[in-house]
């Protein structure tokens, strides 16, 4: 069998200054080293150049092409739809600076971007945070700068928009170096459910919720145990289809009976955890919608039952 020749090493200097992108060409003299004789004592590193990249087929250019042509026509297009008319065009906002910060509308990051374009074709710029603030604390809701009411269509796209960000775990709050604090943390918390609420058509004011004493959380938790286990008739297979795996391990809807739970000294910071727990449960644990709008209802009625705000808002629940 042939022996195997061992690969001959080249010197790693440069040929000459004046050829700077050429290697030298010559062998290294002695083993372990990585230079010639002639450069031993120079020693001036020859600097490999970036590989080029491999040339694409006809084939990949024509998907390439194709993909560039249907983001152009087709995925700006929906970009647009859900952002709205000034996403690409900020120049024709009637407003220049956001209601918030007061900063330019152009600093307005792409993904809380939401504009649209009034009965007048006005367009008007916002940020999302500031938007779905606004609706969960204000009674109507109203364009900041013309004070006119925003039509339900215009509320429906901001709920859809806010639901695709809370389903990529995005903040709807505003946050400093993008790290959402405790207190931040919990007022995402709050507002994802109050949004939920929207919505299902409901107009919740989060202060209803903000606005609760110890008192009010206890008033809060037996109207909705008392609507889940006696006014409202519910078999068990209802209330599993309502709130799935309600009375199950860890996932028990309601853990302690009024009497008991009220019996309790606790404080406000956990009757506010244990309400919001029952809340989100009522609004996100059915599969069908239209049943997770059962369980907005009944919430909201336990609400309007407790709050005077709510009462005053939706009446006919407060005798439900």
């Amino acid at each position: 069998m042939a022996a195997t020749l061992a690969p001959r090493q080249i010197c790693a200097s440069i040929k000459s200054k004046k050829n700077p992108h050429l290697q030298c060409t010559s062998a290294v003299s002695e083993p372990d080293t990585k230079w010639c004789s002639r450069h031993r004592r120079s020693q001036i590193a020859w600097k490999s150049q970036a590989p080029r990249p491999p040339s694409f087929t006809k084939r990949q250019k024509v998907a390439g092409a194709f993909l560039i042509k249907w983001w152009k026509v087709y995925g700006r297009l929906h970009l647009r739809r859900q952002h709205g008319p000034a996403l690409y065009a900020p120049d024709v906002a009637q407003n220049q600076k956001d209601v918030y910060s007061f900063d330019s509308i152009t600093t307005i990051p792409l993904v809380y971007h939401f504009s649209y374009a009034d009965e007048r074709k006005l367009v008007w710029v916002f940020d999302l945070r500031f938007l779905s603030q606004m609706m969960m604390y204000g009674k109507e809701h109203r364009n900041p700068f013309s004070q006119e009411l925003f039509p339900s269509a215009l509320i429906q796209r901001l709920e859809r928009h806010a639901t695709r960000l809370r389903g990529k775990k995005i903040p709807i709050v505003y946050v400093e170096k993008n790290v959402l604090t405790p207190s931040q943390a919990w007022d995402q918390k709050v507002l994802d459910v109050f949004l939920k609420l929207h919505s299902h058509g409901y107009g919740a004011n989060v202060q209803w919720f903000d606005g609760l004493t110890v008192r009010g959380h206890e008033m809060f938790y037996t109207h909705l145990h008392r609507l889940w286990t006696i006014t409202l008739g519910l078999n068990n297979a209802d209330r599993e289809r309502i709130v799935p795996g309600h009375d199950s391990g860890r996932a028990t809807l309601f853990r302690w009976e009024p009497a008991v739970v009220t019996s309790r000294t606790q404080e406000l910071k956990w009757w506010r955890k244990q309400s919001l727990g029952l809340m989100n449960a009522f609004l996100t644990r059915a599969k069908e919608k239209e049943v997770r709008g059962c369980g907005a209802l009944y919430v909201l009625t336990a609400l309007a039952q407790t709050h005077p705000g709510a009462a005053e808002v939706f009446p006919w629940l407060v005798g439900a």
